[in-house]
């Protein structure tokens, strides 16, 4: 009786080490995936130059002008907000950010940013003002060393 009682312990002991083996596994995974900011955004590295002498810039000379690159999830738009302050967003909506619709773009007056396909508007500071949007765009950094701007994050 005593070996059998034994033998189950060994089992249990076995068992019992399988399920920490595979707890520990699926929590190594979690940890190895692409971080997701709170907003669903996705991380990604971002180091991207804007020459504001070449032409294809030429729009952020001036106060208010902006330009979309690419970098980011679904690209960036670099905005000249004051003398020498200029923002970049990601163009990627924090409303439903996984759709391939969840796009930001310029309002044509300028005065704001949208996504049309699910109607959220965000100031020129990132912040939702409308619609269903409850995060900020993801902002990157911006330095401005002579008349290149260098954005990363």
């Amino acid at each position: 009786m005593q070996d059998t009682m034994a033998g189950s312990r060994a089992g249990d002991f076995i068992l019992m080490s399988k399920h920490i083996v595979l707890v520990l596994l699926f929590f190594l995974t979690l940890a190895c995936e692409p971080k997701i900011e709170e907003s669903g955004v996705p991380s990604v590295a971002v180091n991207e130059d804007v020459n504001l002498n070449d032409i294809d810039n030429i729009a952020l000379k001036q106060l208010g002008g902006y330009i979309y690159i690419l970098g980011g999830v679904r690209g960036i738009i670099v905005i000249h907000e004051s003398l020498n302050l200029y923002r970049a967003y990601d163009r990627n909506c924090t409303f439903q950010p996984a759709e391939a619709s969840a796009v930001i773009d310029m309002n044509s007056s300028g005065f704001y940013m949208e996504d049309t396909s699910c109607t959220s508007t965000f100031d020129l500071n990132g912040f939702p003002s409308g619609g269903p949007a409850e995060f900020p765009l993801k902002e990157y950094q911006v330095s401005l060393t002579g008349d290149i701007l260098f954005i990363s994050n």
